[in-house]
């Protein structure tokens, strides 16, 4: 589909829920297409600033719980729930391929996906405790590339099916966001690595180092559209610690 505001193609473009146009990424807000329903935007906005704004909660029936869903102020939508789920399916395929769909342990899978969703849905919340609008889209190329890794003779894996968009201008929160992503593999990786230590007989839990390792050291790659291109932008010292950081634990992961 083309972009309603400027005509580029996009093979999953952005639908806007308030005049259900299709954009691309750079014009799918209501304030970048000149929304026709902008103030119904805006006045949105500010109610959810102000912690206002229903937004369905009351479907849960208990005033505590919408006060809990107004805190923390996670929001998603149907699109993205799709676009997760996807992503989620391919890279799970990636991780029974590593043994060639023979054998099949829960731990095993479990640590696989969730390095990589939890990597994603870090960016997603802190970008959105910033006020920024921020959902995962997948790609159409990420998608086909992971796909092509989940065939079990494929040598070389890569886990790219999509990236969380997000909409900050302010430089050091956007920091901030591409950075969160990354240091989460390295905590998830840590853990995994002492529980390894303490439970020695797990062989599982280097296999969870080993994963987040990987998955935070391609990320880190200064290159691009990954996190460490926008990291090192940022704050040079902030990317060479983590780099550092993450290069300590592939290498005691790994020997």
């Amino acid at each position: 589909m083309k972009c309603h505001t400027c005509g580029l193609e996009e093979n999953i473009p952005f639908r806007c829920t308030y005049c259900g146009e299709s954009f691309c990424h750079l014009h799918r807000n209501p304030i970048n297409h000149f929304c026709p329903f902008l103030n119904t935007y805006t006045e949105k906005r500010k109610l959810l600033r102000e912690g206002n704004y229903d937004n369905g909660y009351s479907s849960l029936g208990n005033s505590i719980g919408r006060s809990l869903l107004r805190a923390i102020k996670i929001k998603s939508s149907k699109t993205e729930l799709l676009h997760i789920a996807v992503a989620a399916l391919l890279v799970t395929a990636v991780g029974l391929s590593l043994n060639g769909y023979r054998h099949f342990s829960w731990q095993f899978l479990a640590m696989f996906v969730s390095a990589f969703l939890v990597h994603e849905l870090a960016h997603k919340f802190l970008a959105q405790y910033y006020g920024s609008w921020s959902e995962f889209r997948a790609q159409m190329y990420g998608l086909i590339i992971t796909a092509i890794s989940a065939l079990p003779f494929m040598p070389f894996k890569f886990i790219a099916p999509g990236a969380v968009m997000v909409g900050l201008t302010d430089r050091n929160k956007f920091g901030r966001v591409a950075l969160i992503g990354p240091l989460t593999n390295l905590v998830m990786g840590f853990s995994f690595l002492i529980s390894a230590y303490l439970y020695p007989y797990h062989s599982y839990l280097y296999a969870g180092a080993s994963f987040n390792a990987w998955i935070a050291l391609f990320n880190l790659l200064p290159f691009g559209v990954l996190d460490g291109q926008k990291i090192f932008d940022w704050n040079k010292i902030a990317w060479g610690c983590a780099m550092a950081t993450t290069m300590a634990l592939f290498i005691i992961a790994h020997f």
